[in-house]
């Protein structure tokens, strides 16, 4: 299993005038920046934030997480999220950087200093029965008015072709309103657009924040993914009554996957309808119980 991180980036609306974050209705003040990655691959068609493998360059004196989610994050998408440009980077006149191979060999001690702070917000595992399996932290950063060079390069963000067919940012509740139909999710993205709808305001989110529990958020969260046989999804997280128990290979039968009371306790799952493309569709997540990721 690989170790992997991938960082939630919000942002206020006003700071993302003219970008595609302002179309639709919205009851929330700001977007999430998203991704579509290239070919798909275990990703499907899904939108998913921006992330990857951690390797060499992240380990150092700072946060391995941390390094490896800026990295990711610049590596996609071009935004370099610390507080402010690193000697090691050249910036021209438009504000756009370009790092070099050889400059990232001490980028986990530069970050180390000069990060934007990020919050962690949970750990996911992918399900055991897909052959390529990941251990991956997600983090939270919060753009604010203070961050003036992270502010300085919004709208000047890119898609790196080799990894990425498109980026947006969009409001959760747009998010999910539009995965109702047409826009796939995974389950991890879809359990925090969930999270995160619950605020209109991003001075809430930013507050809330600054109290989540390390310590839970370091709690693994492993779907166990089953077909109803209405041919919906569900995927059940730990501390559903329903959930098995992972040494002894069970799997929960049919009448376990069917929510009549969605308000009941012991109920931690998501309903979903499989996407042409991959991914899931009309997510709905479940949760009565306190286990796994911190609430928000």
């Amino acid at each position: 299993m690989r170790s992997a991180a991938s960082l939630i980036v919000t942002a206020p609306l006003a700071a993302l005038a003219g970008r595609t974050a302002a179309r639709g209705d919205t009851a929330c003040n700001y977007g999430v920046l998203m991704v579509r990655r290239v070919g798909g691959g275990s990703f499907g068609g899904a939108l998913v934030f921006p992330g990857g493998v951690q390797d060499e360059q992240d380990k150092g004196p700072g946060d391995p997480h941390v390094a490896c989610a800026i990295r990711e994050t610049y590596e996609e998408t071009g935004l370099l999220l610390l507080t402010a440009a690193p000697p090691a980077l050249r910036a021209r006149a438009d504000a756009s950087f370009r790092v070099s191979s050889t400059s990232f060999r001490d980028f986990n001690s530069t970050i180390g200093a000069t990060a934007l702070r990020t919050h962690a917000l949970a750990r996911w595992t992918t399900p055991r029965a897909q052959q390529n399996r990941f251990d991956t932290r997600f983090l939270m950063l919060n753009i604010g008015d203070g961050d003036k060079f992270a502010l300085s390069q919004l709208g000047q963000e890119h898609v790196q072709a080799s990894e990425l067919v498109e980026l947006d940012w969009i409001a959760p509740d747009q998010a999910l309103r539009d995965n109702r139909t047409t826009l796939a999710l995974l389950p991890p993205q879809a359990y925090m657009l969930h999270e995160l709808s619950q605020f209109r305001r991003w001075q809430d989110l930013a507050r809330r924040a600054e109290l989540l529990d390390r310590t839970v958020a370091d709690r693994s969260m492993e779907p166990v993914l089953s077909r109803r046989s209405d041919g919906r999804v569900v995927a059940l997280f730990p501390g559903d009554r329903a959930y098995p128990d992972m040494q002894e290979n069970e799997r929960p039968g049919d009448a376990d996957l069917f929510c009549r009371e969605p308000h009941a306790p012991g109920l931690h799952r998501m309903e979903m309808d499989p996407a042409p493309a991959g991914g899931f569709l009309a997510t709905n997540l479940i949760r009565t119980v306190t286990y796994g990721q911190p609430r928000l």
